[in-house]
């Protein structure tokens, strides 16, 4: 069976056509499949099944898990959700992926709506909102800064940046303390950081102020585009912009995607 444009529910045993209102969600997880590859299809996986075990889903959804993956298009670009609802129900969205872009600009949330910022899932309406917010300012994605004025996260996207050769990303998130973190554990970051240490560049872990990256290169990571260089901060710090290195690492994230059967 192969998933068409939709939104599919599983009944626990096979995925049927999903009817009614979406609910709310618990736990959601997303990424781009092109051609029927995803990158580190395994990370999402395990994501997913992690994020549904600290929600306490009773029953590990491994099996939906398995069959959704499954059953994703083998051609074209799409960008399909893994969701587990308030209700317990289990379903996968299949959507056409929006435009991808190869850079991104910033705009500083003046606060911070998430109630759940260790998981993926129960937030996305308000980071929706938060975007459109960021739209209507003439920039891309939102920022949300901590207590401390360090950034917290962006709406979708998750930062890390260059200082010199040195690629400095957020520290690692316990994800056995999500109620206390303050952003998800990112995928995309992941896979960076696995592409540093695999070409030998040196990784710190390190949270930052907008100051901190005045004049150094800063790059937005999410599952849907993997990285964009950002060329502008609307009410922050001027940024400098290495394009040949992030033409480059995009090509070397790309090249990790593998087919999703192979992540099973």
């Amino acid at each position: 069976m192969t998933l068409t444009e939709g939104r599919y529910r599983w009944n626990g045993s096979e995925l049927r056509p999903a009817e009614g209102a979406k609910l709310a969600l618990f736990v959601a997880d997303s990424f781009l499949i092109r051609d029927g590859a995803v990158v580190a299809p395994e990370l999402h996986r395990a994501r997913f099944l992690r994020d549904a075990d600290a929600q306490g889903m009773v029953n590990a959804p491994t099996a939906f898990v398995d069959a959704a993956f499954a059953a994703l298009p083998a051609s074209g670009l799409w960008f399909p959700r893994l969701d587990l609802t308030e209700r317990g129900e289990l379903e996968v969205w299949v959507r056409p992926a929006p435009p991808l872009g190869d850079t991104v600009t910033l705009w500083t949330s003046p606060d911070d709506p998430r109630t759940e910022p260790g998981i993926k899932g129960p937030d996305i309406p308000s980071l929706a909102e938060l975007r459109a917010r960021a739209q209507e300012a003439g920039a891309d994605e939102a920022v949300m800064m901590d207590s401390q004025g360090c950034v917290a996260d962006g709406a979708t996207t998750c930062f890390v940046w260059w200082r010199d050769d040195v690629l400095v990303t957020p520290p690692l998130t316990d994800v056995d303390k999500r109620d206390t973190a303050k952003r998800v554990s990112s995928v995309t970051v992941d896979v960076v950081r696995e592409m540093a240490s695999e070409t030998g560049v040196d990784v710190r872990y390190e949270e930052f102020t907008p100051a901190d990256v005045a004049g150094h290169d800063l790059w937005a990571l999410n599952a849907l585009h993997g990285i964009r260089g950002v060329t502008a901060w609307n009410d922050g710090p001027t940024l400098s912009s290495d394009s040949e290195r992030l033409r480059a690492w995009k090509h070397l994230y790309w090249s990790r995607a593998t087919n999703v059967s192979e992540g099973a």
